[in-house]
């Protein structure tokens, strides 16, 4: 036979040398008399392995023809066919998660084949990853790997009957033998896949209608399926959504790329940065500083870090990045296109779809539903509970869009925006004031705690737009309605920055009265938040100057309070012990009862650091008295707070006088208190404290129960001093336990030699 003859040709060649009619062949080799016909016919040019080699063993051709005919059935599996696989790219960088968890997919024992979807917005590296694990997982599917474009953002999406038919003929299913009825191509093609180990690639999917007729049924071939848009109505699928690089393979990827030799290390990892770290970006990135000798990363990273539309400077004349979001832009509707530009002005890196509705104009059902069309366009990332994020790069198109399909809105859009974030923020941080709306409802409180948490990212950067566009009463509210929420969180470094912000639009306002009680606020931020107790006490005598002019009496004793905790901070005691009885005398006249109580609390610290022990515990216990009088006029939150922080202080007094077994107790209570009121830092400092007092009442093992949640707390709070002292203190209560068990042993151990000589005495007297 010719060096060309098919698969067909040769099998039948040995069949009929056998003797051998396709029925009894069929019979003996268990394999169908329909298949056995499509192959000699060449219907089928890539047999299933299994297949041809149970022909083979019927038909027992000289080792020589069975190396031939495997030789030809090989050649027509691997061959390029109508569906090649493409090589990866060769600077492939990262994904180390992604590729084992689908390796561990491919080795997966699964009745139905393996449908992995990889989502992710464009210039993410989708296609990049699923030919990298194509090429890596080769070995494990010897019969056949196929790629197709979908085209899905294409203005001519492929049609699912195109697609079949093209992955039917690199099956090996002749082109005559392919019906035109697409329900008809996808059962040949389940069937051909049922028993076969292949791995296709479907790029860039348009729909669910679209994929679904891909997708084989039992078998184990193995999908990867990427697509921009969410396909939330796929069944029985892997989502492996992909997030932009991290700034290591950043910067790996463009050192493999880029022209970059002897750039300094921050140079290129700011490049990523400005890149987003998306791979197609910084591959553009990359190229044009290896194409263009006169372009040099610092070059680019002036240009981008001045740019708005960072993505036409990444790109140039090139139409990678811009194409690919144009493209999908494009292919919104109208909604969708205003919904996406007008996302570009909130502030944060995620949001809600409260958000949305505000910044379009619409009603949440409806932002909802606009804000899922673009999650399953791709360009819009879904941030687990229930918010939506964009990434740099699109916020960067989006907002070129804006600026160019409707310039005249931005302003009134962006007023809008802050407006709502702000008014927002007022009605959250006022289920924190004394009195407030939701003083006495836990969930309402929770709720508006999370808010402000989650949105803090949004809120700050309203509020500096606010005070610089002139909202100075705005500014002034959200000062007002944060105040005592601050105490929650005081070691975010926002305080500072808020407060000063207020204090300057209070000024602005004429309003000496408003001016003092921010200037307090911002004194107290200045002192506890920044560590700067000059700049607090230099802020509080400010503020006693405007609200002596203003007749403020209250703000004048929250001045003297003020300007006491920065005397304490620099260690001036007795200064700050004069300051605190001026401000309690001024407090109690102005019938500032929350003032009042404070001061009283803040003078036993000052004794306290006196050295006046005993005073300062008469004095703390005397606050705690009053605290926990019912008719006493405070509000239900300055009251726990003050509570939790004062029973702190009593139980620090406690031990300084030796007293382990009431400091216990009290420090106790300090906790649980701390920790209902959301104090999370008088938590940690009353845990460990609570700790020690416990290890010296001989209650070890409550002890470090205690140091293990502090050093957990801390860690979150980001606090590495009292990580370090909680472990410390771990660590001698460790080195006790073991001193002790030692000890014990040995004393184990004496008792033991005793009783023996006195076992061998006891002998020697009987003998």
């Amino acid at each position: 036979m010719g060096e060309d003859t098919s698969l067909g040709r040769l099998l039948r060649h040995h069949r009929v040398a056998a003797g051998l009619t396709i029925e009894e062949l069929a019979d003996r080799s268990g394999v169908s008399t329909r298949a056995l016909s499509n192959l000699e016919r060449d219907l089928v040019r890539r047999p299933q392995r299994r297949t041809l080699t149970a022909v083979l063993d019927v038909l027992a051709p000289p080792s020589a023809d069975r190396a031939l005919i495997e030789q030809t059935a090989d050649a027509g599996r691997l061959s390029p066919g109508p569906c090649p696989m493409p090589a990866p790219p060769a600077d492939f960088t990262g994904r180390a998660e992604a590729l084992g968890r689908l390796g561990d997919l491919a080795e997966s024992a699964q009745p139905s084949a393996v449908v992995a979807v990889l989502t992710g917005q464009p210039g993410v590296g989708k296609t990049a990853l699923a030919l990298r694990a194509a090429h890596d997982l080769a070995d494990r599917y010897p019969d056949g790997r196929f790629f197709v474009d979908l085209r899905g953002t294409h203005q001519h999406p492929a049609t699912a009957g195109e697609v079949l038919q093209r992955l039917l003929l690199a099956l090996g299913l002749s082109e005559s033998r392919i019906p035109t009825d697409v329900d008809d191509r996808a059962r040949i093609y389940r069937g051909l896949l049922r028993h076969r180990r292949a791995l296709l690639v479907l790029d860039n999917a348009a729909s669910e209608e679209q994929v679904r007729p891909l997708l084989p049924g039992d078998g184990p071939a193995l999908v990867l399926l990427t697509c921009r848009r969410w396909l939330s109505g796929l069944e029985a699928v892997h989502w492996l959504p992909q997030e932009p690089l991290s700034p290591a393979e950043s910067t790996v990827l463009l050192r493999t790329i880029g022209r970059v030799e002897g750039v300094a290390p921050e140079r290129i990892t700011a490049l990523a940065g400005h890149c987003g770290h998306l791979p197609l970006a910084m591959r553009i990135a990359g190229q044009r500083l290896r194409d263009d000798p006169t372009l040099t990363v610092s070059d680019l990273n002036a240009r981008l870090a001045q740019a708005r539309d960072r993505v036409a400077v990444i790109e140039g004349d090139d139409s990678g990045l811009s194409a690919a979001l144009a493209l999908s832009y494009r292919w919104l509707p109208v909604t969708g296109r205003a919904t996406l530009r007008r996302l570009a002005l909130i502030p944060g890196p995620d949001f809600t779809a409260d958000a949305a509705a505000a910044v379009c104009g619409v009603e949440l059902a409806e932002a909802e539903d606009r804000l899922d069309g673009l999650v399953e366009s791709g360009l819009l990332g879904l941030r687990p509970p229930d918010r939506y994020g964009l990434h740099d790069l699109v916020r960067d198109f989006a907002a070129t869009c804006l600026e160019r399909d409707e310039p005249s809105a931005v302003p009134a859009l962006r007023e809008s925006l802050v407006t709502w974030l702000l008014e927002a923020t007022v009605r959250a941080g006022r289920h924190f004031e004394p009195g407030g709306p939701a003083a006495d409802d836990d969930s309402d409180a929770d709720r508006a705690r999370d808010w402000l948490d989650a949105e803090r990212a949004n809120w700050l950067p309203a509020l500096r737009i606010a005070a610089e566009s002139g909202q100075d009463d705005l500014v002034v509210a959200v000062s007002d309605a944060l105040h005592w929420f601050s105490d929650q969180r005081i070691y975010l470094d926002i305080w500072p920055e808020v407060f000063r912000l207020a204090a300057e639009a209070a000024t602005r306002t004429g309003d000496l009265a408003r001016q003092a009680t921010h200037l307090n606020y911002l004194s107290w931020a200045q002192t506890l938040c920044l560590n700067d107790a000059s700049a607090g006490l230099a802020t509080a005598q400010a503020a006693l100057r405007s609200a002596r002019r203003a007749g403020d009496r209250a703000q004048q004793g929250w001045a003297l309070l003020y300007a006491a905790s920065a005397q304490l901070r620099l260690r001036d005691f007795d200064a700050a012990q004069r300051l605190l009885r001026r401000g309690g005398g001024v407090l109690r006249a102005a019938g500032d009862h929350e003032g009042t109580a404070q001061a009283m609390s803040m003078l036993g610290i000052a004794l306290r650091a006196l050295g006046r022990t005993p005073d300062a515990l008469r004095v703390h216990r005397r606050t705690l008295r009053l605290l926990r009088d019912t008719s006493f006029p405070i509000a239900a939150v300055p009251r726990a707070y003050s509570d939790a922080i004062t029973c702190r202080w009593i139980g620090l007094n406690l031990a300084d006088l030796g007293r382990w077994g009431e400091a216990v107790g009290i420090l106790g209570e300090a906790v649980a208190g701390a920790r209902a009121c959301g104090l999370r830092t008088q938590e940690l400092g009353a845990l460990i404290e609570l700790a020690e007092a416990l290890r010296r009442t001989g209650r070890s093992a409550e002890a470090g129960e205690h140091l293990a949640v502090a050093i957990e707390l801390a860690g979150v709070l980001g606090d590495a001093e009292s990580v370090a002292r909680a472990r410390a203190a771990q660590a001698e209560l460790n080195a006790r336990a073991a001193q002790a068990e030692l000890k014990a042993g040995a004393a184990q151990a004496e008792l033991k030699a005793g009783a023996a000589q006195a076992e061998l005495k006891a002998g020697a007297e009987r003998g």
